[in-house]
């Protein structure tokens, strides 16, 4: 009987995407176009995009939008909604499976699948070129060989979590951090797999072969993203992964709002950065990240050397008023959980860029009408399921079975909140990263509280 309500829920999932999917592609223009250009680069045979020299890209969307697109032709976008609603679906699918081995109830599996049922908006996102699909399955499959590792703990799962990682940082450089919550979770299961190794009067795990693990994980990471750091060695005259915090910072420095609206401050490198828009006569507004980037580069900086210029002012600027960019940090951290979906990609439009691709627009009453009233726009509702993604991360750091994996889910989900609450201005599009985490929370803590009613209930009917 749980197999056959799994199934069902599966298939209305994978209605819902279709039904949200049928509505039309999403405008190449903006982030977008950028990514349109960059596989453009790749299909003429440019694999490291030496003819775009730009520093705040990572090369596996462009790789993978290059494929999509010489495959498909004209019909690129269609395919793309295609191969990236299938990636959503799995991105759910491996939220499941986890839940289902931490909590190791099985029913948790179809309970992760049933809360994500009421999902909507994040959906929209699979029909647009972008890379948030692809990261959000990549970064899950990622999860999913960790547990694999803590599981078996050999060289071969070892080296898959070192791929799986590097291809992870490769669609999206937000993750550049995560190993820490990690190497966290993984020391936590190896002391309490050699706690009960001592107990059985069983020979412990060593250290050394840990060690050994990470080294080869490491390497494989380091091999990976290796052709992507000399391609910045040779444009950039410097090996990174990507230089793009400058432009983030300069954001939550300035802007107002949400940002901290500082001034610039008095120093040599703002001084040096107007001298700079003066000479390309940008005299608009230096508050905006774009405006002052692009001024920068036809002043005649690098895109890297740009960035760094900018990131070197905002700090100043920053530590010139702590408190006050404290303060907006931390505001920006909780509402990076509360802020509301109100803008999303416009899809199906007709006189949209879409540089001749072939386009569809098949609406469905019942679609725009869960977009009309979705959950996700509402400021109180998504400060509502915060407080139960806290009840439900309570619960699996109190319940002893879980409580490691209520420490790794928690150490993730502040990573996120806090890196992009740090460095960015709030918006739905950051925190679709963390909804199939918040729906395996979910799902994890209903079958641990189904699981304990039952024994209750059991236990009470035999007394």
């Amino acid at each position: 009987m749980r197999k056959i309500l799994v199934l069902m829920i599966l298939a209305l999932l994978a209605t819902k995407t279709v039904a949200v999917l049928l509505a039309g592609p999403v405008a190449i223009e903006r982030d977008a176009f950028g990514y349109w250009k960059l596989s453009a680069s790749v299909m003429q045979g440019d694999l490291l995009m030496l003819q775009e020299p730009i520093a705040y890209r990572t090369p596996v969307y462009p790789w993978f939008l290059a494929c999509i697109r010489s495959l498909s032709g004209s019909y690129s976008l269609q395919v793309l909604s295609i191969v990236q609603g299938l990636l959503s679906l799995g991105s759910l699918v491996i939220a499941a499976s986890i839940a289902a081995r931490i909590t190791k109830l099985p029913s948790a599996f179809g309970l992760t699948l049933a809360v994500s049922l009421p999902s909507i908006s994040r959906f929209i996102f699979d029909a647009a070129v972008l890379s948030e699909s692809m990261f959000i399955f990549l970064f899950m499959l990622n999860l999913l060989a960790i547990l694999d590792y803590a599981k078996y703990g050999n060289a071969s799962r070892a080296s898959w979590v070192g791929l799986t990682f590097a291809t992870t940082l490769l669609t999206r450089p937000i993750v550049i951090l995560i190993w820490i919550p990690h190497l966290l979770f993984l020391l936590l299961i190896h002391l309490r797999k050699n706690g009960r190794l001592r107990t059985l009067a069983i020979k412990t795990i060593p250290y050394r072969s840990r060690i050994y693990h990470l080294i080869i994980a490491s390497l494989v990471v380091l091999a990976c993203c290796s052709p992507w750091m000399f391609r910045n060695q040779i444009l950039f005259g410097k090996p990174f992964l990507t230089e793009f915090v400058g432009r983030n910072i300069w954001v939550v420095t300035f802007k107002d709002g949400s940002g901290a609206g500082l001034p610039l401050p008095s120093s040599p490198d703002a001084e040096q950065l107007l001298q700079r828009l003066y000479r390309v006569h940008a005299t608009g507004d230096w508050r905006d990240t774009w405006y002052v980037s692009n001024a920068l580069v036809q002043s005649g900086l690098s895109d890297a050397t740009a960035d760094q210029l900018m990131r070197k002012v905002a700090i100043q600027a920053a530590q010139q008023d702590q408190s006050t960019f404290a303060y907006k940090a931390f505001r920006r951290i909780i509402n990076f959980w509360r802020c509301a979906a109100t803008d999303l990609p416009k899809q199906g439009m007709h006189k949209a860029p879409t540089h001749s691709q072939k386009t569809w627009s098949h609406r469905i009453s019942v679609v725009d009408f869960a977009l009309e009233y979705r959950f996700s726009q509402s400021v109180a509702l998504n400060t509502l399921l915060l407080c139960g993604l806290t009840f439900c991360v309570v619960l699996l750091l109190t319940n002893y079975p879980t409580r490691v994996y209520g420490i790794w889910i928690l150490s993730m989900l502040a990573y996120f909140s806090i890196v992009t609450g740090t460095l960015e201005i709030p918006d739905y599009r950051y925190r679709i990263v963390v909804e199939p985490l918040v729906c395996m929370s979910f799902g994890s803590a209903l079958a641990i509280l189904f699981n304990n009613f039952n024994k209750t209930k059991a236990t009470n009917q035999v007394g």
